[in-house]
């Protein structure tokens, strides 16, 4: 008998149980993110599937690539664009003629 016991763990998960472990996401919320390619998956027959190893890839890789991009180094001041917009303006209603 031997000292060293492994633990069975699944190396896929069903999109829905993907997004909830790692995203904190809803079933219909699961499968928008891995229709638009958020959620790696790979489907098996009729079985959509998110690999395991994928997913903490892709975490890693977004956590790496966000601290790098967010700040300029020199300044301090946020690179990306979209977040320098003030509060979005409203369209003012036309007055009826």
């Amino acid at each position: 008998m031997s000292d060293h016991v492994t633990e069975w763990e699944a190396k896929t998960l069903p999109v829905p149980e993907a997004g909830r472990r790692y995203f904190g996401l809803g079933r219909n919320a699961s499968y928008v993110a891995a229709k638009r390619g958020d959620i790696p998956t790979i489907q098996i027959g009729r079985l959509l599937r998110a690999p395991v190893v994928a997913l903490e890839r892709r975490l890693e890789e977004a956590g790496q690539t966000a601290a790098v991009k967010r700040l300029d180094p020199i300044s301090q001041k946020r690179l990306d664009p979209i977040s320098h917009g003030g509060p979005r303006r409203r369209r003012s209603a036309r007055a009826p003629p």
